[in-house]
């Protein structure tokens, strides 16, 4: 009895010392996430141009640049994973990843909850409908989509803001929400809505690919929230290496060349940071 148990009790011992030893490099992990010689990054592969799968199925767009340019300055490898945008924030309170690079708006809410970067690019929230609406009737207020239906990307700014306004200033519009851009966008080409509410670079992006069908109609972004990349509110020391390699991409010109890449214009300098959310 004796052998069996002190037999059982060096069991006990060594299976408590390895999760000990396990206890102590999550923990040497989670204090340092480069430690690993990566930086683990989720992304939502339906959000273009800012990131999306081209024809080939290769993963691109704005901040798949951005996410390789700042893994490089941070000395280590970009390793990048699809994430569905509905639970990309989940995903990241749960571990599974080190941040989302993933055309994230800085918000008040979001800074309260995580720790987020100094903003890389310029965003608001606009209007954007077809070219075949008389002048006269394009939507330039949200006020102005009384009646429509309006397309939005379920659980991103833009949606979360169509519900505020609609409850604020009592406008009665049709929301539909999608699971990504691109479909709201075949939607509103295909005349099954009526216009879309989303992100100014994006709005931009699918003008500038058919001018003759798409139109921004707000005369100036219903908000200011400019995008930034996000992490685990305990990440700030994180954040705080990610804004440096941020300062470093600016003034070597990588940021406006991204940016002229996917937008034709610079979109990285002189960045509005007075947030005006609509949350």
């Amino acid at each position: 009895m004796k052998k069996k148990f002190f037999a059982l009790l060096a069991t006990l011992l060594c299976f408590t010392m390895l999760l000990a030893g396990c206890g102590n490099s999550s923990n040497s992990s989670s204090s340092d996430p480069l430690a690993d010689g990566k930086l683990n990054i989720a992304v939502d592969d339906t959000y273009l141009p800012m990131e999306f799968r081209n024809d080939k199925n290769e993963l691109v767009g704005f901040d798949i640049d951005l996410a390789e340019a700042l893994s490089k300055k941070l000395g280590v490898e970009a390793d990048i994973q699809t994430v569905a945008w509905d639970g990309i924030f989940t995903g990241l309170t749960s571990n599974q990843y080190d941040v989302i690079i993933s055309s994230t708006s800085i918000t008040p809410e979001r800074q309260k909850n995580y720790a987020q970067s100094d903003p890389y690019i310029s965003n608001g929230i606009v209007i954007v409908g077809r070219t075949d609406y008389p002048d006269g009737e394009k939507a330039t207020t949200f006020q102005e989509l009384e009646g429509k239906t309006v397309g939005v990307q379920l659980e991103t700014s833009a949606d979360i803001a169509a519900q505020k306004l609609e409850s604020e200033t009592g406008t009665k519009v049709n929301l539909k929400q999608f699971d990504g851009m691109l479909d709201a966008f075949s939607a509103l080409e295909g005349k099954q809505i009526d216009y879309v509410m989303t992100d100014v670079g994006v709005a931009k992006y699918y003008v500038s690919q058919k001018p003759e069908t798409f139109v921004i109609t707000t005369t100036a972004p219903l908000s200011n929230e400019p995008i930034g990349v996000t992490a685990r509110k305990d990440e700030q020391e994180l954040i705080d290496k990610i804004n440096e390699a941020l300062k470093e991409l600016r003034e070597d010109g990588t940021l406006k060349q991204i940016s002229e890449k996917w937008f034709g214009e610079d979109m990285t300098s002189d960045i509005d940071t007075d947030l005006n959310v609509i949350e």
